[in-house]
C-alpha cells in the first residue's frame, strides 16, 4: 500500500511537472521567434504577433533562401497578420 501511494504521488509530480514546462516552452520559443524576426526584418511589427504567429512567420522564413528574400516573406507574413 505504500509502494502503491508513493508511486502515485512520484507520477502525479511528473505529470505536473512536464506540463508547467511544456507551456513555458511554448512562451520562450514565441520569444525566440520575435527575436530573431527583429533581426531579420526590423521595420516589420513583430511585437504585435501572437506566439503562434511569430513562429509560423519565423519557420516559413528558415525555408527561404537568401536574406532579402526572407525579408521579405517575413515582412508579407506579418503584414498580414495585422
Amino acid at each position: 500500500m505504500k509502494n502503491v501511494a508513493l508511486i502515485a504521488a512520484a507520477a502525479l509530480t511528473a505529470a505536473t511537472t512536464f506540463a508547467g514546462v511544456a507551456s513555458a516552452q511554448t512562451f520562450k520559443t514565441g520569444d525566440f521567434a520575435r527575436s530573431a524576426l527583429e533581426r531579420i526584418a526590423p521595420d516589420a511589427d513583430v511585437a504585435a504577433l501572437s506566439n503562434a504567429q511569430a513562429v509560423a512567420v519565423y519557420q516559413v522564413v528558415q525555408d527561404e533562401t537568401g536574406a532579402a528574400n526572407q525579408k521579405a516573406r517575413a515582412e508579407s507574413m506579418i503584414r498580414s497578420y495585422q
